[in-house]
Formats: structure tokens, sequence, C-alpha cells
């Protein structure tokens, strides 16, 4: 059968790194069994759970074989694993590019679809004819909310068309990216490869692909989720304010940091940025204290950790400073007023907290020494860094690109481990946490 009318003006979607377009230009997109599939170089943005699932999952239909004899598209233009990507901070989500192809791709012959995500242990259902397109949930597919209520409507959502062992770039209408700037960096790729290239265009508002903050005036246009780019530009640009701005103040609150230490173990709403928390709850179940309450517990599970008391005093208060301050960035309260003043999970909070710590150095404290500045911006910015890497598949080789010193890398296992086990106390490994602090440590030195 041809593909229904109703459905032949839609475009199937894959979505990849920037970084993989100069490989992708010289082979087109290869299957994960292909024999020139790149072993290595590429940056991949799968899941390896997943990948295993593929891997294994039987395609009864076409030229049969298995999902990874076969290059994945989406038919949804806003999928649910590309958040669940950029979610783990390992990559930026402006980096990621959209290939946009015509639906008439499922009409050839080593073409098959499904009607549900191919990465679940219980397979979807496989088709061939196109006149079987009518059976998709196209009201998930077509949704532009950002979450479905239930798994099944999720793995409906991705469903997805298999192209057998490999397909041209060339066959693509158009490549979606999601700034001018990246439109330029894929236009000099493509430039330098020498070889055809469909049309670059903008996102699309009316056909959105990315997830993009749209309700905090300070984060308007930005992912949802920065990644580990995007954080390292922020971190640099808050060194930067702070040092511009340090030690001008006349009339400061505290006249150094030690003072403000003091401060916050005397009083832990003595900063209007520490105020904003008393009393702000979450929504978040694991969360069953107010973010103040959780704070002080986070500083008081510090205190007793071997990782804090082999630490050299000054450091000592530098990890217990930034444990003050850690969470901040889930404030002011007025973000929280159109959900009845309820905070909710926000993976961005730490970065969010760089502008606030900024903030405290240069109108609140009269004497700050630059490092003392840049270690503490870092502290707050990378708290959660250890244990997304323990806990959420997050690269540990940017534990390597952050911590500079033994020092750095002992304060940020101390504050990782006090904040993770201060929620719920097996979510830190004590053996995996050792292997990698080895494995981060042997890097540094490197």
């Amino acid at each position: 059968m041809p593909i229904p009318a109703s459905h032949a003006h839609r475009y199937i979607y894959h979505f990849t790194h920037v970084d993989n377009l100069p490989k992708i230009l010289r082979t087109g997109f290869l299957c994960n069994n292909h024999p020139d599939f790149p072993a290595e170089g590429c940056l991949s943005i799968a899941e390896s759970g997943i990948q295993a699932r593929r891997a294994k999952m039987v395609v009864p239909c076409g030229p049969g074989g298995r999902v990874h004899d076969y290059v994945p598209l989406y038919f949804g233009a806003r999928s649910p694993m590309l958040r669940a990507v950029i979610k783990k901070k390992n990559i930026d989500q402006y980096e990621v590019i959209y290939f946009e192809f015509p639906i008439t791709l499922i009409e050839r012959d080593d073409a098959v679809f499904t009607d549900a995500s191919a990465n679940t242990d219980a397979p979807p259902n496989f088709y061939t004819d196109p006149g079987d397109l009518v059976k998709l949930n196209w009201t998930e597919i077509d949704s532009r909310k950002w979450g479905s209520p239930i798994e099944t409507l999720r793995h409906q959502r991705m469903a997805e068309v298999l192209i057998h062992s490999q397909l041209s770039v060339q066959e693509a209408k158009s490549v979606v990216v999601w700034n001018e700037g990246i439109k330029k960096h894929v236009q000099e790729i493509v430039k330098k490869a020498g070889v055809p290239f469909p049309p670059i265009i903008l996102e699309d508002p009316a056909r959105r692909h990315y997830f993009v903050n749209f309700t905090d005036a300070a984060e308007k246009g930005r992912s949802i989720v920065t990644g580990p780019r995007g954080i390292a530009s922020r971190y640099i640009k808050a060194c930067q304010e702070t040092a511009d701005g340090i030690n001008k103040t006349q009339s400061a609150l505290f006249e150094n940091v030690t003072n403000l230490l003091r401060g916050l173990r005397d009083d832990f709403s003595c900063l209007p940025e520490t105020a904003e928390l008393v009393g702000l709850q979450s929504e978040n179940g694991i969360h069953k204290e107010t973010v103040d309450v959780h704070t002080l517990h986070v500083v008081e599970q510090l205190s007793s950790l071997p990782e804090f008391t082999s630490l050299e005093p000054q450091f000592q208060d530098m990890v217990q400073l930034s444990a003050f301050l850690h969470d901040i960035g889930k404030g002011p309260k007025s973000r929280w007023a159109s959900n009845g003043g309820l905070q909710k999970v926000d993976p961005d909070h730490a970065v969010r907290a760089l502008p606030m710590i900024v903030k405290i150095l240069t109108q609140h404290v009269q004497q700050v020494e630059q490092q003392t500045a840049e270690t503490l911006l870092k502290l707050v910015c990378y708290h959660d860094l250890v244990g997304e890497v323990l806990g959420k598949d997050r690269d540990e080789q940017q534990i390597i690109d952050v911590a500079k010193s033994k020092s750095e890398l002992d304060m940020l296992f101390a504050l990782g481990k006090a904040d993770a086990t201060s929620l719920v106390e097996w979510w830190w490994n004590e053996k995996k946490a050792a292997a990698l602090y080895d494995r981060c440590l042997a890097g540094i030195h490197a």
C-alpha cells in the first residue's frame, strides 16, 4: 500500500552530535553492525544498556537480522531519548543536530518501522507496509509535551524507522540546528569535506525539536540542562565577573570569607540567597525536607566524613562554605510561585548558583582572594559532579577536566559524598567511589 495521504507530509528524524559530522560525511549513516562503523572516535550519545538490548532484538520482517543491523530514525521531532541524553550532562544540547528525511523512506525495500521504541525487553511490533502507519500512536508522537504520563506511551512516542545497513546523508531534506553559531560550524565542516549537503535551517518553533527553557526569565531560550562545555563557559564567566568586582565594596556584610563561614554557622539565613531557601519545599519525593534543612544536614554530614577530616584546615573551611551554599541555585522562592511554592527538580541548579556566588563575593564580602573565589565557584558549580558520575552515568573525564589538583579532587569527593549520603545512604558506593577517585587522581597527574 502507498503511504496514507494523511501522513505523506511527514518527516522522520535522526539526531547526532555535531562532532560526529565529519565521519558521517565520509561514510554516511552506518548501522552498528556495519564493518565500517567506527569503533572509536565518535561521540556516542546512546545509552549502553539500551544498545545491549537492541543488539539482540530480532527484526522479524523486511531484511531481517537484528536492530543493530539498521540505521535508526524517529517519527517524532521531539524525542524523549534526547531529553534523557542531555539530562546526563555529557553533551550540550545546542551541539545536537537533526537530520530530517522524507517519510517516503519507509517505501524502500530495506526499510522497517515500529509502533514503539526498539529498546525494551519486550519488542515492539514491526511493519513494512506503509498502510500500517495508521496503527501508530500519532497523538503521542506529535505531542509537544516534554514527558508522557506512563511508560507505554513514552515508548510509543519513540516509534522508529529502521533502514538496513546504511543511509546516505544526501537523502535528507534538511538539517536542523540550534542557532546561527552551530549553523556556521556545520557549514565549515561541510565546506572542508567538499560533499553535497542538505539545506541547514534553524530551529522551527512550529516543529520544535529541542528542550528549551521558556518559563524562567533569566534562563529563557537556554537548554533545560546545561552540558559540560556550557557549564565550563559559565564558570569561566563567573570567575571573570568576580575578578572584576571583588574588593571594591565599602559596606559589606562580612569582612572576609572566614567571617562569612562563621556567619552561616551562626545563622543560615544571614545572606539574602540562603534566606530564600528557608522553608522552601521540594516536590521531589527524595527531598522530604525543606532546602534549608537539607543543606544543614549536608554540612553536618560533611563534618563527620573521613574525606573531610583528612583535609588541611583551609580546605576544610572552603568545602564547608561550599556546602552551605551548594543549593542556593534552587532559589529564590519566587521562581516557584506558579508551582504552588514547591521547588521543581532542577538539574541546572548548580550552574544557576554561579551568579549568586558572584554577587555574594562582590557585594557581601569586603576582602576576597581571587583564587579563593574561583575555588568556591568551582565547588558549588560542580558539587553534583561526583555523585552523578557514580549514579547517573555522567562522564568521569569531566572530574579530571575540572579538578586541577589533588586538593580540589579531595574537596569535590567530600562534598559529593556529603550531598549524596545526606539523602540516601546507599547512593554512595564506597568501592566504586574509591576506584573512581584513584582513576581521577591518576588522570590529573597524567
